[in-house]
């Protein structure tokens, strides 16, 4: 078994799913399910966070800006050449890739994680719909950020000129409603 920083996110995940126990907030992909349903508007501006310009299909979105629980998790499809140009316009290096699954278990501190351990909140994979065959590899990115510091993963799953792109935040940043 080997350690890897590339998953540390993996504990950050799991004592997140603790403070979203305590949100207990119903999620929607029109709303936002926070206690104060703030709408998508509202969060992206919070976040200060932009859809893309180009055309995007199968919008999927839940998020909040109010603790406890600030997070957003988005979806979206588009060409690849858009889906590109939105990752590299918050930061991210795209000549840099972690893989899903990867490849080996990891350790962090007293837990072991297997390879196809899912990427994301199982609430977030649900609302994402996301099915990942692990006999494939996605290309993963950490480091997308938005203008208020809120650090995002991101998956890309590519399926001819377009690709569909994942997102969760990892981090909130400076993220306040109003602020």
């Amino acid at each position: 078994m080997r350690k890897s920083g590339n998953l540390r996110s993996a504990v950050d995940r799991r004592s997140r799913t603790a403070m979203f126990a305590v949100a207990s907030c119903v999620l929607s992909i029109a709303f936002v399910g926070g206690c104060g349903a703030e709408d998508r508007d509202d969060v992206l501006k919070g976040f200060e966070l932009e859809l893309p310009t180009c055309p995007t299909e199968n919008l999927t979105f839940s998020g909040q800006t109010s603790a406890p629980g600030i997070q957003l998790a988005m979806s979206f499809t588009a060409s690849t050449s858009c889906v590109e140009t939105y990752l590299k316009g918050h930061g991210v290096d795209l000549s840099r890739p972690l893989y899903w699954p990867a490849s080996g278990w990891d350790v962090i501190g007293d837990h072991t994680f297997p390879p196809t351990e899912p990427p994301f909140e199982p609430e977030h994979m649900k609302q994402f719909k996301l099915d990942l065959d692990a006999s494939k590899k996605y290309k993963m990115y950490i480091g997308f950020r938005t203008p208020k510091d809120a650090e995002f993963r991101v998956l890309l799953d590519p399926e001819g000129g377009n690709t569909s792109l994942y997102m969760e935040s990892r981090s909130a940043g400076r993220v306040r409603m109003g602020g």
